[in-house]
């Protein structure tokens, strides 16, 4: 089941850094909630459509949406929160193994390429490869924001000509300033002067989609709570395809990667790996050749039935991306439907953490 997420107003995602009154004043937003403040959301939202938290807190739901203390044994699964346009396409956050010309608004991606080290070329990295740039004439940097749903098929095919960003101004700053006041005396605060940044979309057409099973008992739309400050959202259920493969482009992709005993793994969404930035729960028979894995995102929470934060994770980045290589006459297509469209991330992974996408090298 897919939902449809279009703000009724600004909207605010907070990021991992603290924002503790009167010792911080302004609170950072990011663009994208995790899926861990969706799920958070359509909890909620099933709580107030289909019962009531009476009935939630003496664990009468725990079947769908789970307990106060876990999610353990409940049918609602996140696979993925993504940008997207109304009846239109999706965007993903561009994959780390493209780059982009150099203060340039030329659109045009370009792929990096897998380099074995040299005499003339030394790293302290433990990887038998690195990704490079080998093109002298042009400077190139990573390319920040999205790709459209038509781009991605065509890089995780191994098409890389004609890839192309989306513009970087989907979501707009509209920064807020508020004060504290003091109830007795209604009169400001000293000290509680802050600024939080907004977001809102550029396009009224744009929003959240949300690919989400075991949830179906909700109504086909309403309205839900997201994000910082309890802000409104409509959703709708929609039927969009979020796989950019049809079944002739999959069987393209496992001949490619027979082919070239190498595959790509994308992160369409944040990981949470016990590894730090390396993936451990992998089928055997590949081997890490080499990754562009972004700097690290935050993540916490808030831990509803013990009433404090949730344990803060630094988490792999969307859009990293991790190349490996097939030993011991590995199962192409059992490799590929293991990890293909699958939450690979060791912890949330049921909160839409970790969606991993498989390409062509």
């Amino acid at each position: 089941m897919q939902l449809f997420l279009k703000p009724n107003d600004t909207f605010f995602f907070r990021d991992g850094r603290p924002f503790t009154r009167g010792e911080q004043s302004e609170g950072y937003s990011i663009e994208m909630p995790f899926p861990s403040t969706v799920m958070g959301a359509l909890r909620t939202a099933y709580i107030a459509f289909c019962g009531d938290l009476a009935k939630f807190v003496d664990n009468q739901m725990e079947s769908v949406i789970g307990t106060k203390q876990s999610l353990d044994g409940a049918s609602i699964h996140i696979k993925g929160v993504f940008l997207g346009r109304d009846e239109g396409s999706l965007y993903y956050p561009t994959p780390r193994d493209l780059v982009s010309e150099k203060k340039s608004q030329d659109p045009r991606l370009y792929p990096l390429s897998i380099e074995l080290p040299t005499d003339t070329f030394a790293s302290n990295t433990k990887l038998p490869a690195l990704l490079a740039w080998k093109n002298s004439t042009k400077q190139v940097e990573h390319a920040d924001g999205y790709i459209s749903c038509d781009n991605l098929r065509k890089y995780l095919l191994g098409e890389t000509r004609g890839l192309m960003s989306e513009e970087s101004n989907f979501i707009t700053d509209e920064p807020k300033v508020g004060i504290t006041r003091n109830y007795k005396t209604l009169t400001a605060a000293e000290g509680m002067l802050y600024r939080i940044n907004m977001k809102r979309f550029a396009d009224s057409k744009l929003g959240f989609v949300v690919d989400v099973d075991g949830i179906d008992q909700l109504p086909e739309e309403g309205l839900i709570k997201l994000g910082g400050e309890g802000k409104g959202f409509a959703y709708r259920k929609i039927s969009q395809k979020n796989d950019p493969f049809s079944d002739d482009d999959w069987t393209t992709l496992q001949d490619k990667v027979e082919a070239a005993e190498k595959f790509k793994l994308y992160l369409a969404t944040h990981a949470i790996f016990h590894e730090g930035w390396f993936p451990k729960n992998l089928p055997p028979d590949i081997e890490l050749i080499t990754a562009a894995v972004g700097n690290h995102a935050t993540v916490g929470g808030w831990d509803v039935a013990h009433g404090r934060s949730k344990s803060t994770y630094r988490v792999v980045p969307a859009g990293s991306v991790y190349y490996f290589k097939l030993t011991n006459d590995a199962d192409v297509d059992k490799i590929l439907n293991c990890l293909h469209y699958k939450n690979i991330s060791d912890q949330r992974a049921q909160e839409g953490f970790g969606l991993a996408y498989i390409g062509a090298v």
